[in-house]
């Protein structure tokens, strides 16, 4: 009889639902892949005739620069990009050849002491 039922609010029969805080949440945007490549294509877009212009300031006299092709920027910019990961590849594989031997190494030397601790007890 005395028995107070809670509704699935968290409130109590006959009583208005509690009323939450409200509360900002920032989003933090992951960082966009696409805008990298946006980015490497626009450049190669505009290169050559960012070239041909500090060339002209500095006093001499280029040739026109032509205009290329989207093929030829898509291209360009694949290649840009390839030759970037190549060069940071080796080096990641690097560290990871020097992680794995430095963990080797705690490894080894982790099991010779615990090896030495526990047969000085035979």
């Amino acid at each position: 009889m005395g028995e107070e039922i809670q509704n699935s609010e968290g409130s109590f029969a006959g009583e208005a639902p509690k009323k939450r805080p409200m509360t900002f949440v920032h989003w933090k945007r992951p960082k966009s892949q696409l805008y990298e490549y946006n980015y490497d294509y626009g450049s190669n877009y505009y290169r050559p005739m960012i070239d041909y212009l500090n060339e002209r300031a500095s006093g001499g006299r280029p040739e026109a620069p032509k205009p290329m092709l989207w093929e030829e920027r898509a291209l360009k910019s694949y290649m840009d990009r390839n030759h970037k990961a190549s060069a940071t590849k080796i080096s990641r594989d690097a560290m990871l050849l020097q992680s794995l031997r430095s963990s080797t190494n705690r490894y080894l030397a982790h099991t010779k002491s615990f090896v030495t601790r526990h047969a000085s007890g035979f």
